[in-house]
């Protein structure tokens, strides 16, 4: 959440003439809240049943409907993580991202292109569209689901080496310097666990869903800023497909996995939800690819209307920072460039979770590797 508060900082330092705006809003808001907790004590006052809105809200973490009763191994303290039922998820995923269905099914998946957005499952709501831009397009879905904030997708397309392209674009919002030259609320980012064996997941999961390199917990916290922290504790994992697709993906841990948070943060924070996220990368020429990011966040508490258009500015701020880091994949001693130098040349044999073959102390993803909350 705090990082939405960021970008409204941001546009205040950057453009005077929306700061008159962006001050009357925050008035309005702190007045609204005010407000809304007036009347929620009066409700709870005469009616002892009354349960405010936001609590449930924050009592529902990770959607069971994801979630199987089967757990797999973890690397590390004798855990246990739990697996997602890979039918139900991949299936919603699908009916979100068409890019998620292409990398699924296609084998020349022929990307943002060969989109057509009127065979969508759901009914859309376009905000913007502009085919020749970084950004070409970006739409939304109001309370999806029921959960009462907007479910967000953004498009675009970029040029970056196709080496481990999967695991480098995943590590944007996973890893804690990458992370933090977008996203400076953030405060950690990190893995908790990852599997064990990934041949444990290829037997739940079964062939359709692709090659899963990267399957763990990520844990990640902001910092104070408007408002209080706010703490994450997603199950993710980055999937890779024949065609040179891969797709990241997440969803928020159950109430029943709070065992995993990790034990360096005993105090709990107030907690933010993804209830659906998915982020695809289509190959659609030697070195350039097409990128689906598809994000439904809830903060708990803020509401829809004001969410939908921080979260869409966050997206946006990671692939102008991602347009340039992947163009220094080609650079000699480029950021990228350095990052992929720490790959084994041959990816068919080793993992990144298996690969530990140490990095130059220059480049800036020296520190392990971490599985994201998204932004």
């Amino acid at each position: 959440m705090v990082y939405h508060t960021y970008t409204a900082n941001y546009s205040l330092k950057n453009n005077s003439n929306m700061k008159l705006p962006l001050i009357i809003l925050s008035a309005a808001l702190l007045a609204r809240a005010a407000a809304v907790q007036k009347v929620r004590a009066r409700q709870s006052r005469y009616n002892p049943s009354f349960i405010p809105r936001r609590h449930h809200v924050i009592a529902a973490f990770g959607n069971p409907k994801y979630y199987s009763n089967n757990f797999i191994r973890a690397d590390k303290d004798g855990a246990e993580l739990k697996v997602p039922k890979f039918d139900v998820f991949f299936d919603e995923l699908q009916k979100v991202s068409p890019l998620v269905k292409q990398a699924m099914h296609e084998e020349n998946p022929g990307g943002i292109a060969a989109i057509d957005d009127a065979a969508d499952v759901y009914k859309w709501k376009n905000m913007e569209r502009h085919p020749n831009r970084l950004i070409s397009q970006v739409d939304k879905i109001d309370n999806f689901q029921n959960h009462g904030v907007p479910l967000i997708r953004v498009r675009s397309s970029l040029r970056g080496p196709s080496k481990q392209r999967g695991i480098y674009f995943s590590e944007l919002i996973s890893t804690t310097d990458l992370r933090h030259k977008w996203d400076a609320t953030n405060n950690i980012v990190k893995t908790i666990y990852n599997a064990a064996d990934l041949d444990d997941i290829k037997r739940f999961q079964g062939d359709k869903y692709g090659e899963p390199v990267m399957f763990g917990v990520g844990y990640v916290k902001t910092k104070q800023s408007v408002v209080s922290p706010r703490e994450q504790m997603t199950l993710c994992g980055v999937q890779n497909f024949p065609s040179g697709a891969s797709t990241v993906w997440g969803v928020e841990l159950e109430e029943d996995q709070n065992h995993l948070f990790p034990k360096d943060q005993s105090k709990r924070m107030p907690r933010s939800t993804s209830h659906l996220f998915a982020m695809t990368m289509i190959p659609t020429g030697e070195d350039t690819f097409d990128v689906e990011y598809v994000l439904q966040l809830d903060v708990g508490g803020l509401p829809g209307w004001l969410l939908g258009p921080v979260v869409t500015e966050t997206v946006k701020k990671m692939f102008r920072f991602a347009e340039k880091y992947c163009e220094s994949g080609f650079e000699e001693g480029g950021e990228l460039a350095k990052r992929l130098a720490a790959f084994p040349e041959d990816e068919e044999e080793s993992s990144p979770q298996e690969a530990n073959e140490p990095i130059d102390e220059a480049c800036v993803l020296d520190e392990n590797r971490a599985l994201l909350m998204p932004p």
